[in-house]
């Protein structure tokens, strides 16, 4: 059985819609819904999250930058193996 991923993202949130699926994603590669590992594919996470491909790829390029994600060129986008010591340097940047 597959299970189902909550991805859904609050549109009554004034924010850039790019901002908003990347906040969602990171979330949920941070609380493991997504897994280390787990192929991200655009057309799929557009759909559960009902967005365009647009700020998909606007949120995994940011994903990329922070470490969140992996881009393999010509394999895709997948979520990248994070330690619990890369999660707390994650923590600790995004606080300073």
């Amino acid at each position: 059985m597959v299970e189902k991923r909550d991805l859904r993202i609050n549109l009554s949130d004034h924010r850039p819609l790019g901002d908003i699926v990347y906040e969602v994603l990171r979330d949920a590669i941070i609380k493991q819904v997504l897994k280390p590992g787990e192929r991200l594919m655009e057309t799929e996470l557009a759909e559960e999250m009902d967005v365009s491909r647009t700020p998909i790829r606007e949120a995994m390029r940011k994903l990329e930058l922070e470490g969140y994600v992996v881009m393999v060129p010509r394999k895709g986008a997948y979520v990248a193996s994070l330690s619990i010591e890369d999660i707390t340097s994650l923590f600790e940047i995004r606080g300073a």
